[in-house]
């Protein structure tokens, strides 16, 4: 396609022409779909949709002047879409739990069952474990996690409470998260020794 042709398409596409639309979504399906191609065959389609519509959505933002570039900037936004859809699987993943049905016919006792306000001691000692994985990250990790975890607050409420970017509290909750976990597996590495 030389230069003119596909600056008409992009005219076209910035316009919102249906036909405009139907060549982008016809031309570039299938390297999109390519993208997601390890993702059920539902999920791969709702993605697929997805990156079209952000890319609609994102015309004005296009710099290219050639067909090969507008393939390459879809696929990019198709590989964060498939990345936002793998990191929310693995958080997905991560706090998938037991039923509470299935714990309760399991250990009807389960502490995790147990009103914590009626036993001074478990709080006790749940402040000293608490207080033991905080004292692993470094002060603003340990703060964050603190508010977050045990006060419920969110990641924005701290930001604005301390006066700093949200992203900056992010980095720190997830830093501090990721520490916690890596301790954790290295204190079940060591048990399982």
């Amino acid at each position: 396609m030389s230069e003119d042709d596909f600056a008409a398409r992009l005219k076209g596409l910035r316009e919102g022409a249906p036909d405009a639309v139907e060549w982008m979504f016809s031309n570039f399906k299938d390297d999109v779909e390519r993208c997601f191609r390890r993702r059920p065959a539902e999920d791969r389609a709702d993605l697929v949709q997805d990156v079209f519509v952000t890319a609609i959505t994102r015309l004005h933002s296009f710099q290219g002047e050639r067909e090969v570039v507008l393939r390459a900037w879809l696929r990019s936004i198709a590989f964060h879409r498939w990345h936002h859809r793998w990191e929310a699987d693995r958080v997905r993943q991560r706090h998938a739990g037991v039923p509470l049905e299935v714990l309760m016919e399991v250990n009807p006792s389960h502490r995790s069952l147990a009103d914590r306000d009626s036993d001074p001691a478990l709080r006790l000692l749940e402040r000293e474990v608490v207080g033991t994985f905080l004292g692993r990250l470094t002060p603003g990790q340990a703060e964050v996690v603190r508010a977050h975890v045990l006060e419920g607050k969110s990641t924005e409420q701290i930001a604005l409470d301390w006066g700093v970017p949200k992203e900056r509290v992010r980095g720190l909750y997830k830093r501090g998260m990721a520490r916690l976990r890596r301790c954790s597996d290295a204190r079940e590495l060591r048990g399982a020794a």
